[in-house]
């Protein structure tokens, strides 16, 4: 893409964040009303607990995220891990670098394609944006391109992010549900934090349930993890 289109695209992306009401929750819907994908979804890397949604565009690409914190693994986490680009063609039937992603996704009804495109600033990884499109294959070279750009935009506005916008970029409940859960697990098993989330996100996979499920059953005190 020409600087022109850069400059072009950076202001439709701003003027469409705007419009959504600013927050991550309007970055997510100016992703796909400036690019040429169905759905979006914003992933960040939280210590101990791996990467989590913040902010999905609809509740198709909230499932698919929901499955890949679960097993801790898939494109976003190889994206992050690897810092560039990571393209699943065909999201029904190319899972199987993640078994685990796979066998998440199995009782979630999927199509189309996604691509996880890394937020990173320098050595410091923030997280992925996810892009949805409905039709399978790679996105040719100048989505990808554009894609690329709008994944700065987005770290550009996490770094940023301070004073009265702050609120808006706030971690979001389900997140805090599972941090909450992993520190009650670690207190009642008198295990470490790393461990916790292990158990928990071992729990989910069990049970054929989400983590944030999860996490949300033993804030609630419906469920507890009992030791090995």
């Amino acid at each position: 893409m020409a600087s022109s289109q850069f400059d072009q695209l950076t202001g439709q992306f701003l003027r469409a964040v705007r419009d959504a009401g600013g927050g991550l929750g309007a970055v997510c819907t100016a992703c796909v009303r400036v690019l040429p994908v169905r759905r979006a979804a914003i992933v960040l890397e939280e210590r101990d607990a791996g990467m989590q949604p913040w902010c999905a565009s609809d509740e198709f690409a909230e499932r698919v995220e929901h499955a890949q914190a679960t097993a801790g693994e898939g494109p976003a986490v190889t994206a992050v891990a690897d810092g560039v680009p990571v393209v699943i063609t065909d999201l029904s039937a190319d899972c199987e670098p993640w078994p685990g992603f796979a066998e998440a996704l199995s009782g979630v009804p999927v199509s189309g394609s996604l691509f996880a495109v890394p937020l990173r600033l320098g050595a410091i990884r923030l997280g992925v944006v996810d892009l949805y499109r409905e039709s399978v294959g790679r996105p040719g070279p100048r989505l990808l391109s554009a894609s690329l750009h709008i994944a700065d935009l987005v770290t550009a506005s996490l770094v940023l992010a301070t004073g009265d916008d702050a609120h808006q970029w706030a971690q979001p409940l389900s997140s805090r549900w599972i941090h909450q859960a992993a520190g009650m697990t670690s207190a009642q098993l008198g295990i470490g934090i790393p461990d916790a989330y292990a158990r928990l996100r071992g729990y989910a996979f069990t049970h054929g349930l989400s983590l944030v499920e999860v996490a949300r059953r033993v804030v609630e005190r419906s469920i507890r993890i009992e030791a090995e």
